[in-house]
């Protein structure tokens, strides 16, 4: 009883598959079935028509557009593929570049050291030409103060004839020798003093023997009423090299101290025993302010004023106190 109870409560599949689909399938047997299959398929047709007209009227609007696109799209691909080349040609320039920079610094880090090289040569020969001529000039003396013409006509035999006068330790020892003598040439500075009178010797010993002499302690030589001065004889670079030297060394001699240069440049004083040797005017100049804060010192030796020291400073093996002039 029950089984045949849910047997009849249960659907068919094809009734089932007709609700599915949404429609009623008529039964063969009725008189409509004939008309409602005809309908059915003249909707489907009629589906289909419509289906296709207005795909045909999208595909006709949509067409130009999408060609359009299709037109725009290849010119960015091309657009791209150019730029894609040209990059690549940048770079493979830029690398080339790059190769031909690295090279140039590598030349140019070669020719700095080349021209380092050829610069130390250069200040090495200029320094050899330099003391070269120094050592030309080791036998020649300045003579600053002789009034003009005082020399006369023949100033070879008016200097040997008068400096035994002048350095009464001349006198002992044999005879001067003097080669040439001349003033420097040039015209007269602007307060009118004499030129600077250079003679050479015949022996270095000479030399000495006079630059000694001038430069014995509370020896003051007079001519008239001119007063002499020995100096030296150096080049150019030489002596305005010492003459760097000339604020401080005034300075150090107000103090009561005795600097002397020794050549070529290199000034050396005594303070409390010890000895200070300097290379320059700046190293100097900061031992002079460390000497503000020291006792003023008491030299064995007799002290120079300031005003008795002339522009430059000689050496202690050479007396006397550097070069007021160049020739």
């Amino acid at each position: 009883m029950s089984g045949s109870k849910s047997a009849k409560n249960k659907p068919s599949q094809d009734e089932t598959a007709t609700k599915k689909k949404g429609k009623e399938v008529p039964n063969e047997d009725s008189p409509n079935s004939a008309i409602l299959m005809a309908l059915q398929e003249q909707e489907e047709r009629f589906a289909k028509k419509v289906k296709l007209a207005v795909r045909e009227v999208m595909e006709e609007v949509l067409s130009g557009e999408i060609q359009t696109l299709k037109n725009m799209i290849e010119s960015s691909n091309s657009a791209v593929n150019e730029l894609r080349q040209d990059f690549t040609r940048q770079a493979e320039l830029g690398k080339a570049l790059q190769g031909r920079m690295d090279s140039m610094n590598a030349n140019m880090r070669s020719a700095k050291q080349e021209l380092n090289t050829h610069q130390q040569e250069i200040i090495n020969l200029r320094d050899k030409i330099v003391e070269m001529e120094d050592r030309s000039r080791k036998c020649n003396v300045r003579l600053v103060g002789l009034p003009e013409s005082a020399e006369g006509e023949n100033a070879v035999q008016f200097l040997q004839e008068n400096l035994p006068k002048w350095i009464p330790s001349l006198q002992v020892g044999g005879k001067i020798e003097i080669q040439r003598a001349h003033r420097i040439y040039g015209g007269r500075d602007k307060a009118n003093r004499p030129r600077t009178l250079i003679f050479r010797l015949l022996r270095y010993q000479d030399r000495e023997r006079i630059l000694d002499g001038a430069r014995a302690p509370q020896s003051e030589i007079i001519h008239g009423s001119s007063k002499l001065l020995f100096f030296p004889d150096f080049s150019n670079e030489t002596a305005l090299k010492r003459r760097s030297f000339d604020s401080v060394r005034r300075k150090l001699a107000d103090r009561g101290l005795r600097p002397f240069l020794i050549y070529p440049v290199t000034l050396k004083v005594k303070f409390n025993g010890t000895l200070h040797h300097f290379k320059n005017a700046e190293d100097a100049g900061k031992f002079l302010l460390e000497l503000d804060h020291a006792p003023l010192s008491t030299p064995a030796t007799p002290s120079i004023s300031a005003s008795s020291l002339p522009s430059g400073c000689d050496d202690q093996e050479n007396p006397s106190f550097g070069i007021s002039e160049s020739s």
